[in-house]
């Protein structure tokens, strides 16, 4: 295996020589179903899944687990929650009850979520509930393990702690068994499975066997390398707050060489990503979220994946709802185009780095090149062009302007119908006014009275020329609008805008040309005429 260049098959390359000796590779990433799982979460896992098919590309046998953090307690009430559920806090999520009563738990409802979200993004996850893990005492021996090195962890964390923990310290939270909560200390510890607790809450207290009960969990700092031992994790990244020294990935990798005498997985940091329009980091308890859902509105799967893939986890990036939507879609396409050949990069290593870019992206590679459109042009397409006829009118629109070919098959009328869906979406719901279309049934009075005498004859002009004759492209009606305006006294910009205020009540708009077969030429020719 060559030095790669890509990033994820650079990541798995490490892997692989790190843990030369494994015969399957686990990669892991994991969340506390806390709230809502925003797309700032889905950076984890989508670069888990970039590393995973770069193993798989190299012949690994790998596994990707997802660990639902569920046993982790309830410490906030979200915006979105009734603030009756201040009464659960301390309990684990998985215990405390739904809000919509749509699910068995609290935890489950958010879940379900981001497992039913991830379902078309091409990723073969395995999903574990430490709820249940921790429920079959299934990190027994390795919680006995820490428990008997608890000096070691102490020293381990108290090196980055300005208060020392406690010489009485234990790496053991212990959920108590007469209210349910986490507000416990731990008293003794009989050197095995044993340990007596009181709780701060109710005041219980009593001696359990963790090894035959459900009711504890070490904190964080102690139960993730404790993870990454039990599982044999071979890489896991992690947010930015988790990277820094003496942050719990430096305590964690400290912690599993000096207790666990096996080594810390690989790591990649990946940094925050941000939405235009959303302010602040995006957070589950604030309800200031946006969903894999919501990405899903505007951009196809294969595009969610070219987001990330195109981008370092290291690099911090924006994933755009507003005009900037435009020129991603462009990126995509230039990249599938390098990759099918259609475009010829100088630089043969960028050629292979952009052809991974879209390999990662898309993972089933189409035989042959999808047909595509810009997603502007689409917009004012699918604005303008009843939903019913968008497999006729609009792709005979789109023949004429030069955007699909004559010969266009039933799969890419398709696939262009699919691309309106999303153009539609992002339309209606986020894109500038500029890209917003209300069409005129007729030329407004306000502003018929207002066109010079020259300015009628040029909309005039354009009438005739739309009656007489379909124009076979785009490029024939330029040149004809072009000689129509040097008929008239007009100047370019006057004759344009003339056009562009008569249909849309506005001084600007597309290039008309394609504006017109977009419409109709009929259509345009009804609207003009009824100055």
């Amino acid at each position: 295996m060559e030095q790669p260049i890509f990033w994820s098959d650079q990541l798995a390359y490490g892997v692989s020589k790190k843990f030369e000796d494994r015969e399957t590779h686990t990669c892991a990433a994991g969340v506390s179903p806390s709230g809502k799982v925003h797309i700032g979460h889905l950076r984890e896992v989508i670069t888990v899944d970039f590393v995973v098919k770069s193993l798989q590309k190299y012949g690994y046998d790998t596994r990707f687990i997802y660990s639902w953090d569920d046993y982790d307690r309830f410490r906030k009430v979200p915006e979105s929650v009734p603030d009756e559920w201040e009464q659960y806090l301390g309990l684990p999520l998985a215990e405390v009850p739904d809000p919509w009563d749509c699910h068995e738990s609290y935890a489950r409802h958010f879940e379900s979520q981001l497992e039913e979200q991830l379902e078309d993004l091409q990723m073969d996850v395995e999903y574990i509930r430490q709820s249940e893990m921790f429920g079959d005492s299934a990190y027994a021996d390795e919680i006995r393990t820490a428990m008997r090195n608890r000096d070691k962890i102490r020293e381990i964390l108290n090196k980055y702690r300005k208060e020392p923990l406690e010489e009485d310290w234990f790496p053991l939270r212990v959920y108590c068994h007469e209210c349910g909560r986490d507000e416990t200390d731990v008293l003794e510890y009989n050197g095995n499975f044993r340990v007596e607790y009181r709780c701060r809450n109710c005041g219980d207290r009593r001696e359990i066997d963790f090894k035959e009960n459900n009711s504890v969990k070490p904190p964080w700092r102690v139960d993730w390398p404790m993870r990454w031992h039990y599982e044999n994790v071979s890489f896991e990244p992690g947010g930015k707050d988790h990277s820094a020294s003496g942050s719990s990935r430096d305590t964690g990798e400290q912690i599993q060489r000096a207790v666990y005498e096996t080594e810390p997985p690989v790591y990649q940091m990946y940094d925050f990503i941000s939405v235009k329009g959303v302010q602040g980091k995006m957070s589950s308890s604030s309800g200031n979220v946006v969903t894999i859902d919501d990405l899903k509105e505007v951009y196809p799967p294969e595009m969610i994946r070219f987001l990330f893939s195109e981008t370092k986890p290291n690099k911090e990036f924006n994933i755009p709802f507003d005009e900037d939507i435009i020129s991603l879609y462009q990126k995509f396409d230039h990249v599938e185009n390098v990759y099918f050949g259609e475009k010829e990069l100088s630089n043969d290593k960028k050629e292979r780095h952009l052809k991974r870019v879209y390999e990662l992206a898309m993972v089933d590679i189409p035989d042959e090149r999808p047909v595509r459109a810009p997603f502007d042009h689409l917009a004012f397409l699918a604005q303008t062009r009843p939903k019913d006829d968008w497999r006729t009118t609009a792709i005979k629109s789109l023949k004429k302007t030069g955007h699909v070919p004559e010969d266009i098959s039933e799969k890419g009328k398709e696939q262009i119908v699919a691309r309106m869906e999303k153009a539609l979406r992002w339309a209606k719901d986020h894109a500038p006014e500029k890209y917003r279309y209300d069409i005129n049934d007729e030329v407004p009075e306000k502003v018929a009275e207002e066109l010079s005498d020259e300015q009628r004859k040029a909309m005039r002009k354009i009438v005739e020329n739309l009656r007489e004759k379909e124009f076979e492209d785009s490029g024939k009606l330029d040149d004809r609008l072009f000689g129509i305006k040097d008929e008239t006294e007009l100047s370019t910009g006057e004759f344009f805008t003339t056009a562009y205020r008569c249909l849309l009540n506005r001084e600007r708009g597309p290039r008309l040309s394609n504006f017109i077969m977009g419409l109709g030429e009929d259509r345009v020719a009804d609207i003009l005429d009824s100055i």
